[in-house]
């Protein structure tokens, strides 16, 4: 997402930073925000400090953001409830759990804590089914092996292969039935095929169809897969399947959160208590099964220093549209709170997803030039990494930079050099002269630049702009020039030559710079966009006690679910954390409903 200088103080100060990231983010359906107080782990109103060093694993056991279970007793509950499944949390997980459980018999009971549903995504990452076979990615057209393989990999093999082979092999029929309740949904033929007036407002496409002939993910070293979906409102079919839930007979409380889980003297889940905005007061709702969908605990900073140290120690602000009606962030780790005070296993490993899109991002979260593997080099004008790398690979890389900042530098030939990018997150690899239709989703502009967007970055200062290297580099504040200009001549020399020998870029996309006017964007650190890391988990969404033993009646779907990802986010798959809360989130509606 956007790349923003963020300091330690501001880290849960995400409310000023929305305003000028959200617009235009590919976050459809989610209206920015001005103001957005964060609540601390313990529930208060005040923002947390962050003067003190970060805390991580200490040694003792002990959760130092956990805190205490509240007491509640029978006095302080103002209503009581039934039901066979009570859902917690309607976000990308919660919504198809609550449609799957209720579509299967079971009466449900839906809690949610903001004043509507919560959509923050736009993209799927899915593998077959009818819906893809219409791109000629049905069933088979990508080998589940290297898929599955990949993914392990990229996690460090600290996730549970089998809730990867799962998603493989039931993604395509999940989102035949997701899509199913949206009677309105156009298909499009293409990426950027024109899509008609009737369809515009809520329209489905396939990404990266057809593929460029420039690439070919077999051949790439991080490849990334063609067999993603992307929705132009990804809000709208939401709502739609929470209708199908609704018209199934589930009951939804909205402005209403989950607070304390309830057990039978055997330990099985009994129901739960939840709590209505505003009321001191409590709900009893006595349900034999419960699924936990509430997302991650981004904006609960105890938790965050705890899990992902480093993010607070980079001063890597976070980006939430997770909000109640007062404006705080409902994603502070409430469902990771409630599972745990009854025993539940928290996953050692977890993974910040923070997507480097490139130097200068916009309003849009759209880097100048895409986060492209042009030339970077750092404050002492070294080039220092292979620059072909996805988004969460080069943040990784900016992170160890002197300020943790860096230059992309490129120059007049870009639009003919678009096209040798690969077609993957945040790169800018198609050229067009004319800017894309409004319509088009914001998914589909990462991909796309014009003149017009390069000179506007120029104007706006996210981009630097001169008619030679020396005057470039004269206009970086900080940047040790001789050195930098040295580095360019070694670059400009290996490129030419075909061959990178010192970093060892593909050659396809050595580029040098050498036709003026020559541009530099400044690349910060990205924004977190979530923090994955949940409960102990199977393929069947069932939880896990400390002891690795079935807590009965507990299950849990999207970022509350452990066991998807881990250390860092993979960006093999575009959309995978959206397309995972949505196929798990109908396995735990159904399991929940059907009591297994």
């Amino acid at each position: 997402m956007a790349a923003m200088n963020v300091t330690r103080r501001n880290f849960l100060s995400g409310a000023a930073l929305m305003s000028a990231a959200i617009a235009g983010a590919g976050l459809a359906g989610c209206a920015p925000q001005t103001t957005a107080p964060a609540p601390s782990a313990a529930g208060e109103a005040d923002t947390l400090a962050t003067t003190g060093g970060t805390a991580g694993f200490d040694g003792t056991g002990e959760l130092p953001w956990l805190g205490e279970a509240p007491t509640i007793d029978d006095g302080q509950v103002e209503e009581e409830l039934t039901a066979d499944v009570v859902v917690v949390g309607l976000g990308a997980a919660g919504v198809p759990a609550a449609r799957a459980a209720a579509e299967a018999g079971a009466k449900v009971v839906c809690l949610e804590s903001s004043p509507k549903l919560n959509s923050v995504a736009s993209d799927m990452a899915i593998f077959g089914g009818q819906t893809q076979a219409q791109w000629g990615r049905g069933d088979g057209f990508l080998d589940k092996k290297m898929v599955v393989n990949m993914h392990m990999e990229e996690c460090s093999h600290h996730v549970s292969q089998s809730i990867i082979s799962r998603y493989y092999d039931e993604s395509g029929a999940a989102l035949d039935w997701f899509v199913a309740a949206s009677k309105n949904l156009y298909m499009a033929p293409e990426s950027y095929a024109e899509i008609p007036a009737e369809g515009q407002a809520n329209y489905m496409f396939p990404y990266m169809y057809p593929v460029p002939e420039t690439y070919d993910y077999t051949t790439e070293d991080l490849p990334c897969y063609p067999t993603s979906v992307g929705f132009s409102s990804l809000a709208t079919v939401m709502e739609d399947n929470l209708q199908a839930a609704v018209d199934a007979g589930a009951e939804v409380r909205y402005n209403t959160k989950g607070v304390k889980l309830i057990q039978d003297e055997a330990g099985a889940i009994a129901g739960i208590y939840a709590q209505a905005a505003g009321s001191e007061g409590y709900i009893k709702i006595t349900a034999p099964s419960v699924i936990l969908a509430t997302g991650d605990y981004l904006a609960n900073e105890d938790m965050m220093k705890f899990y992902a140290p480093e993010c607070i120690e980079n001063g890597i602000g976070i980006l939430s549209l997770d909000l109640d009606e007062s404006g705080a962030f409902t994603n502070i780790g409430e469902g990771h709170k409630m599972g745990a005070w009854i025993g539940g296993a928290i996953e050692q490993w977890h993974a910040p997803m923070i997507h480097h899109m490139g130097g200068g991002a916009g309003p849009d979260g759209r880097g100048v030039i895409g986060n492209n593997g042009y030339l970077w080099l750092n404050l002492r004008g070294k080039r220092f990494m292979n620059e072909d790398l996805p988004g969460q690979q080069l943040e990784n890389q900016v992170e160890l930079q002197p300020q943790r900042k860096a230059y992309q530098f490129f120059d007049a030939s870009w639009p003919e050099q678009l096209a040798y990018f690969p077609a993957a997150h945040g790169v800018a690899c198609i050229y067009r002269d004319e800017p894309l239709p409004e319509y088009t989703a914001s998914g589909l502009r990462i991909n796309v630049r014009t003149p017009a967007d390069i000179e506007a970055a120029v104007e706006e200062g996210r981009c630097l702009k001169a008619d030679t290297i020396d005057g470039l580099l004269a206009m970086i504040e900080g940047m040790d020039t001789e050195t930098a200009k040295a580095s360019i001549e070694r670059y400009n020399e290996l490129a030419r030559a075909g061959e990178d020998t010192d970093f060892f870029k593909s050659s396809q996309r050595l580029f040098p710079l050498e036709n003026g006017p020559f541009y530099a964007a400044e690349c910060g650190c990205a924004l977190t966009l979530g923090n994955l890391g949940g409960l102990e988990s199977d393929e069947d969404c069932h939880v896990y006690n400390t002891d690795r033993e079935l807590i009965s009646g507990l299950y849990v779907a999207g970022a509350t679910q452990g066991g998807r990802f881990a250390v860092q986010y993979p960006i093999s798959l575009k959309g995978l954390s959206a397309g995972m809360c949505m196929v798990y989130g109908k396995i735990a509606g159904e399991n929940a409903a059907a009591g297994k």
